[in-house]
């Protein structure tokens, strides 16, 4: 699950904006939200990063403690 709260909510677009929002605009809307589906992308992939070396550092001290 990806945790939106992170993001400004100005950014945040949503699908009946992009269904209203005339035709000239369509592009501009198109590229914002690719943008901050590439922002939320990233962050996730950060999230995933992080707890994989949380994950690791506490396995580390785990097997310490157990060899000591």
């Amino acid at each position: 699950m990806r945790n939106l709260e992170l993001m400004p909510v100005d950014e945040l677009w949503s699908f009946q904006e992009l269904a209203t929002s005339g035709r000239a605009d369509i592009a501009t809307l198109v590229a914002k939200f690719r943008a901050q589906q590439e922002r939320v992308h990233r962050l996730d992939d950060y999230c995933n990063q992080t707890v994989a070396e949380i994950r690791a550092s506490l396995d580390r001290t785990q097997n310490e403690k157990q060899v000591a």
